[in-house]
């Protein structure tokens, strides 16, 4: 079987590498990719494909089938039938829900996906892909398919292992400074194929030789609402009243609805008041992390933010994000003016 994750810890590019390296031996009949990491799901497809068809892919060659809008059944029958013009053909077959314990949106036949795995077409390489977290071991479907496929799971990097991989994405002379690969995890996460993409923009803006710091990381990545709300409360921290309410106008500008915005405050102010007991309490950083249940990049900035607060003034805040958020889902008056209330009262 072929382990991704353990890959990850000596970078990603080695474990696109071994998987080239294993491809070019041998082609097995069936693969099974299991995982939450969409950038490696795609990797591991297009690797695949490339070494099953030797790089010539036409409609006659290659299907997919998203088990969302089509049927298990069609796709098994795609794969026993022959290539118009011969030779080798790949079958994708997405979203398997079926060997999970999710609800399906379509009820699958799985019968002849057992005759199927018994005796796989000797032509075809069919791809089986379960974009999840973890699948149903308990079904005999499950079981019987792990045992014949070639097992690759691409599960999202482990954040202790993505500063080396967040290196790795810069090429020529160019580095990049550790407060800014923290402000790129705190802004984008471990999500691999957002995060590469962003180092690819970074990459464009500097060039081949300079230095990618904290700043300019700052500069170049987009915000989420989340980020957004982030701010808002650095600027509460700091009493900086109307740049709060700048922040605050923004989000309503571009459509993001009051109720969400007060659900995200409370989450961050919870996390707030978390970081500073645990902190008052000899706690690491990375503990506090597994502890909380965010990253250690999260914590670092969420422990300067919570400095900026007393113990007491972030019960406070709490106590009257859930006040707001009783009168918002009561009806108790216009809700970006009940908003603008909150925000003055946590600048006071």
């Amino acid at each position: 079987m072929l382990y991704c994750i353990k890959k990850i810890s000596v970078g990603e590019q080695n474990m696109i590498n071994d998987l080239h390296k294993k491809l070019k031996k041998n082609v097995s009949p069936m693969y099974l990719l299991v995982g939450t990491e969409d950038f490696l799901l795609q990797e591991v497809e297009n690797l695949i494909v490339k070494a099953a068809l030797q790089g010539e892919v036409d409609d006659f060659n290659y299907q997919t089938y998203d088990l969302k809008e089509a049927y298990l059944s069609e796709a098994l029958e795609d794969a026993q039938t022959p290539s118009f013009f011969g030779g080798n053909k790949v079958i994708i077959i997405k979203s398997c829900v079926f060997l999970t314990a999710q609800k399906e949106k379509i009820v699958q036949d799985i019968e002849p996906l057992f005759d199927y795995i018994d005796n796989p077409a000797p032509f075809t390489t069919v791809v089986f892909i379960a974009p999840y977290e973890k699948l149903d071991e308990r079904k005999k479907v499950t079981k019987a398919l792990k045992k014949q496929v070639e097992l690759v799971e691409c599960h999202p990097v482990e954040v202790n292992n993505l500063d080396g991989w967040i290196k790795e994405q810069f090429i020529g002379n160019v580095t990049i400074t550790k407060e800014a690969i923290e402000k790129l995890k705190l802004l984008v996460g471990n999500n691999l194929s957002i995060l590469k993409l962003e180092c690819e923009k970074l990459q464009l803006f500097i060039g081949n030789e300079g230095e990618v710091t904290e700043d300019l990381v700052e500069m170049m990545v987009a915000k989420t609402i989340e980020q957004n709300v982030f701010s808002l409360i650095e600027k509460t921290a700091v009493r900086q009243t109307t740049d709060a309410l700048k922040i605050l106008h923004e989000l309503l500008y571009i459509g993001e609805e009051p109720i969400k915005i007060v659900a995200l405050l409370a989450s961050q102010f919870r996390l707030l008041y978390g970081i500073k007991q645990l902190s008052s309490s000899g706690y690491s950083n990375n503990q506090i992390a597994s502890s909380v249940g965010v990253s250690p990049g999260r914590v670092f900035y969420g422990q300067k933010q919570a400095n900026n607060f007393q113990v007491s003034e972030l019960k406070e805040a709490i106590r009257l994000i859930a006040e707001v958020d009783y009168k918002m889902k009561t009806g108790q008056g216009d809700k970006i003016l009940i908003l603008e209330m909150l925000i003055l009262q946590l600048n006071k």
